[in-house]
């Protein structure tokens, strides 16, 4: 019989030493870069109203940790952090000078199935960008991404950015009957163009959607895709989504980060939520995204706070998984000095490791005695470079690294 006394929930971990502090040093580092581009930090409730989450076209309420308070009402675990940040706005920033930049890293909770190997509590660091619409406010939320992962210490990535305006403009000109570009745009999210195909057929669906759909698998690269495909449609939301795309191009351009990005056109992203621009981070090695982002101008509204709105999340989880396999895994961090004393060295010894404490050196202190051989041996064990040993004579240093 298991003892869950000595076991996590299923999709909940423990962090060791080492996995820690790699993890709160690569959160301080996207948290900073967010500070760099003008966000304030901001911070949520873990738990919200079960309304908060309703209708909001971010996450399936079967993969939400729901539990009850004592007056009755539904309860939900933060499952996305985007729309806590709406409601925080709606209540709070009404009449606020626009646009608000807030910036974060906090848990969501979500219920997956063990079977799938992911986690149920993951941390995304991120941004919002609320009041702000146009090709700049894209550009700057894409071009904080970039910053982010790149001060991570990760270079080898791409980002697939696509408008989902795009598809969109081409089914609502098309004369399909609602229910048809519904089930259409679904085979798109899920790539599953086969399908598409069979049902543009079956539905008599015109000309220019069955060539948009066999192009859309195509049509990922550069600037010259767009220009292509802007010369294959005379859809007016669809040639503005194009633009968009391309107006944002040229911004990145300036920032010096256009190398890190793929335009993808069939990337087509939730109806209910994404509204333009629509972005995924990808690393080799890695099989799921470690960002995701897009301009979600609907949801701020249903909270009564109809501000254009656009952000990003980094799953800190995947990136931490992506450095790893860069550079290998993440060892404790341990101190930087040992310092050991008999009785009559306490004194000196004591005094000495608060004095490189508030120089900002991390200091562990032995409880082995003075002997010299003995500390050194465990500092060498644990990786600390330097030994100091007291006794009423005065103190002794050790390198680790220096023969004995």
């Amino acid at each position: 019989m298991i003892d869950n006394g000595l076991r996590t929930p299923d999709g909940f971990r423990d962090y060791l030493p080492g996995e820690y502090y790699f993890k709160h040093h690569i959160e301080n580092e996207l948290e900073a870069v967010f500070h760099r581009h003008g966000y304030s930090s901001v911070n949520t409730p873990m738990l919200e109203y079960m309304e908060v989450f309703e209708d909001k076209g971010s996450v399936d309420p079967k993969q939400m940790y729901r539990l009850l308070d004592r007056d009755g009402n539904m309860l939900a675990l933060r499952s996305d952090v985007t729309p806590p940040v709406a409601r925080m706005v709606a209540t709070n920033f009404s009449g606020a000078d626009m646009p608000l930049r807030f910036c974060y890293v906090q848990n969501v909770y979500r219920c997956t199935p063990s079977y799938q190997g992911r986690t149920s509590e993951i941390t995304q660091a991120g941004i919002e960008l609320m009041g702000a619409e146009g090709d700049m406010a894209d550009a700057e939320t894409l071009a904080a991404a970039i910053d982010a992962l790149l001060s991570s210490g990760l270079d080898d990535f791409r980002i697939d950015v696509g408008q989902v305006r795009f598809l969109r403009g081409i089914l609502e000109g098309s004369g399909l009957a609602s229910d048809v570009s519904d089930a259409l745009h679904e085979c798109v999210v899920e790539r599953d163009f086969v399908a598409a195909g069979r049902i543009a057929r079956e539905n008599d669906a015109p000309g220019s959607v069955r060539r948009l759909l066999s192009d859309l698998p195509i049509w990922s690269g550069g600037e010259e895709m767009l220009d292509e495909a802007m010369s294959r449609t005379d859809v007016v939301k669809s040639r503005e989504a194009l633009t968009n795309l391309k107006n944002i191009y040229s911004a990145l351009k300036d920032y010096g980060f256009e190398k890190y990005v793929l335009f993808d056109l069939s990337m087509a992203g939730n109806m209910d939520y994404y509204t333009g621009i629509i972005f995924r981070g990808y690393t080799a090695g890695m099989g799921f995204s470690i960002l995701d982002g897009g301009r979600y101008d609907g949801l701020p509204a249903r909270f009564g706070a109809p501000y254009p709105s656009v952000g990003f999340i980094i799953k800190v989880h995947n990136l931490i998984g992506a450095l790893e396999k860069l550079n290998g895994k993440s060892r404790p961090s341990e101190a930087d000095v040992l310092v050991a004393w008999d009785e009559g060295g306490r004194g000196a010894a004591l005094s000495e490791v608060m004095r490189l404490r508030n120089e900002g050196l991390r200091v562990e202190c032995s409880y082995s005695g003075p002997d010299v051989r003995g500390n050194v041996k465990f500092a060498e064990e644990r990786g600390i470079a330097r030994v100091i040993c007291f006794d009423e004579s005065g103190r002794v240093s050790y390198d680790t690294e220096a023969p004995q």
